[in-house]
């Protein structure tokens, strides 16, 4: 049956993170037959300082709350973690959508101090990169992230149901005693055009490192995304060709930065849609993730899926797909990736049977297969309801 559904979301909105997750998903469901119709305030509410940005966000969600006497017109409402808090306790299901969570951002990113005893020469990278990215201040606060986290999960809590992107995800949720049967666990997925690229099949004698994702333009997402560990691996391997492909808004200073580095390419704040053809010439070449904390992470399938060969740190929806050896390699330190990276570089031949294997998992991870299941859910959500009722 096809569903009506109230979905919030601001189409205006740059298509990466949950916001691209978004737009796929409603892209789908209305090719599927589903009626969809998005909301979104016009306006934020910028009542408070940038440092308690967090309880503005909250207020600003709730704005919705004037749409919430037409939730009747639909079948269900669905949005981004906390972004359904006004439609709770309405006759209406709602379906709060978990690509990450707050609290395991919280958990992941870690102090100054343990910066440096993870790996002596971390903190030093990273005081260098603050200066380097002209960042004085933090720019975000511990306080407004801990009351976001405190809002997801009493929302997940109250919702009729939950999606998680990932098992790591769920385990978060029910951790903060959400029931674990009303979390559902869907992958997200990539955009069809990755599976119409076609990588050049060539494997080098010496493979490159490519880093695909987002960057960091703060104190916090600087160390949530471990750009100062990817900056000490990109230095272990100064003969090895580098290709950054980052997202990020202080490009003039990333390039510089990268320009610092033997044979590093940098490829900053690209369109989407153009990355594919970055990464023909990359196959079986290796992707590194050194980021600390991901709900799903879209870029480790997207390198996948161009035939990337991934050595990446147990992040996200990694552990329930890498198989080390096979496709990809899941490490649990610097030193480890970094003697890993040294033996797969030289080895073409491996490197080319798990590229392959690499995209046979990614094709897993397509849109009209997360539409599907999201539709079986909606079911069985409708159906739980009216027979409640």
């Amino acid at each position: 049956m096809n569903r009506k559904i109230l979905y919030i979301h601001q189409e205006k909105k740059p298509k990466y993170g949950a916001h691209y997750i978004n737009e796929l998903i409603i892209s789908k469901l209305r090719k599927k037959g589903c009626s969809v119709e998005t909301i979104y305030p016009a306006e934020s509410i910028s009542l408070f300082s940038k440092s308690l940005s967090g309880i503005g966000n909250m207020l600003f969600f709730y704005s919705l709350i004037s749409h919430k006497n037409h939730a009747d017109n639909y079948d269900l409402v669905q949005g981004t973690t906390y972004t359904v808090l006004p439609f709770l306790g309405s006759n209406t299901p709602v379906i709060s959508h978990f690509g990450s969570t707050t609290y395991g951002f919280l958990k992941s990113v870690p102090s100054l101090l343990n910066l440096e005893s993870e790996e002596k020469t971390l903190l030093g990278i990273y005081a260098n990169l603050k200066e380097h990215l002209g960042i004085t201040r933090r720019s975000s606060s511990i306080k407004s992230l801990k009351d976001i986290s405190r809002i997801e999960i009493e929302v997940a809590r109250k919702s009729t149901a939950v999606i998680a992107s990932s098992e790591k995800v769920k385990h978060e949720l029910v951790k903060n005693k959400v029931k674990a049967d009303k979390i559902h666990v869907i992958h997200n997925a990539i955009e069809d055009y990755w599976f119409r690229s076609k990588p050049i099949k060539k494997a080098k004698q010496t493979a490159a490192l490519v880093y695909l994702g987002r960057m960091g333009d703060d104190t916090f997402t600087i160390k949530l995304k471990g750009i100062n560990r990817l900056l000490y691996i990109l230095k272990k391997f100064p003969n090895i060709d580098k290709h950054i492909i980052g997202m990020c808004s202080k490009v003039d200073r990333y390039y510089l930065l990268f320009s610092g580095i033997p044979r590093v390419a940098a490829s900053l704040s690209i369109e989407k849609k153009k990355i594919p053809s970055l990464l023909r010439s990359h196959y079986a070449d290796i992707y590194v993730n050194t980021g600390r904390y991901e709900g799903f992470c879209l870029s480790l399938i997207e390198a996948m899926s161009q035939g990337l060969v991934p050595v990446t740190f147990p992040i996200g929806v990694a552990p329930e797909i890498i198989e080390n050896g096979k496709n990809g390699y899941i490490v649990h330190s610097l030193d480890e990736m970094a003697k890993i990276i040294y033996r797969l570089s030289k080895s073409p031949e491996k490197r080319k049977n798990m590229a392959e294997s690499a995209m046979k998992k990614a094709r897993m991870f397509n849109a009209d297969k997360m539409a599907a299941q999201l539709k079986n859910i909606y079911n069985e959500v409708c159906a739980k309801t009216s027979t409640a009722s």
